[in-house]
């Protein structure tokens, strides 16, 4: 999977917000987004106008981008949404091979102990792993959480050892886990740090069955799952995430939808009822497709035209072009955007793949969006004696 270092510089005018994608960096096995949503003040686009959440970020899931925000960085208490790093732990084994979604977890008296929104396991029952997240994205439940949890570190203690070091890795620096359900008053997080979450869980795809499910039946039929999220039935290409709602937190949301290309989450906290709560998701998530879309960088064909080499074994190397990655953009904004490249006419030898040979840019309102690369597709060896009269002796042989 791949990894981020740091959010790109975002830019933007008074009305009008353009961002970067993020950079590869570390060592190839988690993905960060450091801190994004801190990355620069919003333009006023009017998103998130007249919500009553206290806190809340609107970001486009694919990049990281955040398109608005509001309190992004207060810690609170974010109740079940906590559970989402749960899931994302687990989905993480499930796609490692390291655990299944078939697999059979005993239910201990620890996972029985859990009070609050529960379905009810008894001490040694059996279930599957695939029930129990069924349990915790549709229904909520902290048995079901603190099963699953012991299944995968053995206890519910080491596995929010995980849950920590797993914020740590996504830069989740106000993020501090204290139990797996996030029923803990210790347990706090922050909005942005719930949509850096979120980011992460909408790249397992098969995931989306569970997130996007309304009603569901576990143990054998036993206990009804019913989703809180309303917005499941109710929003047009919705793929998750989570409602909830508790003394400390308030009510929260945590809902993501995709159209065309464009995926986007709002994380609200502290709404000030059920009603509005789904009001401020909807709000938000209508104006962020409203405003913004992904622009895919168009490249002039004569940026791939072969460069020449001097002294080396080929005359020329096709090239391609690097980084170039696609970019949020105001929507209506694609007619002025503007490319710029510089190509070197020829290299000397020896080239490698991957060598830059000229720089693409795109510009709107006089502003980078994206700068790429174009570099050589292959090594090319500089030409030596060995060679030169291989070749000087095929060409007499076609006298």
């Amino acid at each position: 999977m791949n990894i981020y270092r740091k959010a790109a510089l975002f830019s933007l005018s008074a009305a009008i917000l353009i961002s970067c994608a993020f950079s590869a960096f570390a060592d190839g096995t988690d993905t960060r987004y450091d801190e994004a949503y801190q990355a620069y003040s919003p333009a006023d686009t009017g998103i998130l106008d007249g919500i009553s959440a206290e806190s809340a970020v609107v970001i486009e899931t694919g990049s990281g981008t955040v398109l608005a925000e509001l309190n992004a960085g207060s810690k609170r208490s974010v109740s079940h949404l906590a559970k989402l790093m749960t899931v994302l732990i687990a989905a993480e084994k499930i796609d490692a091979g390291e655990l299944s979604a078939d697999d059979t977890v005993t239910v201990s008296a620890h996972a029985n102990s859990m009070g609050g929104t529960q379905i009810w396991l008894n001490v040694g029952e059996k279930i599957t792993v695939d029930e129990l997240i069924k349990s915790i994205t549709v229904g909520n439940a902290n048995d079901a959480c603190v099963a699953l949890a012991e299944k995968i570190a053995g206890s519910e203690e080491e596995f929010v050892s995980l849950m920590n070091e797993k914020a740590s890795l996504l830069g989740m620096s106000d993020t501090e886990y204290a139990d797996c359900t996030g029923m803990s008053e210790k347990t706090v997080s922050t909005a942005g740090d719930t949509a850096v979450l979120s980011c992460e869980l909408l790249k397992y795809e098969f995931l989306n069955p569970y997130f996007t499910t309304w009603i569901e039946n576990v143990r054998n039929g036993q206990t009804e799952l019913v989703s809180t999220n309303r917005m499941i039935r109710t929003y047009k290409g919705v793929t998750g995430l989570k409602s909830c709602a508790s003394a400390e937190s308030g009510e929260c949301l945590a809902v993501s939808a995709k159209r065309g290309d464009m995926s986007v989450c709002a994380v609200m906290l502290g709404s000030s009822s059920d009603e509005d709560k789904f009001a401020d998701g909807k709000k938000a998530l209508d104006g962020a497709f409203g405003a913004f879309e992904i622009y895919t960088p168009e490249i002039p064909e004569e940026v791939f035209e072969p460069v020449k080499i001097i002294g080396g074994e080929k005359m020329d190397t096709d090239v391609t072009v690097i980084n170039a990655e696609p970019v949020i953009i105001p929507k209506g904004a694609y007619p002025s955007i503007e490319c710029q490249f510089t190509k070197a006419d020829s290299a000397d030898a020896p080239v490698y793949k991957d060598q830059e040979l000229g720089k693409i840019t795109f510009i709107l309102d006089d502003e980078k969006i994206i700068e790429g690369s174009v570099v050589s597709k292959e090594d090319i060896k500089k030409i030596g004696f060995a060679f030169a009269l291989k070749k000087v002796l095929l060409n007499l042989l076609y006298i």
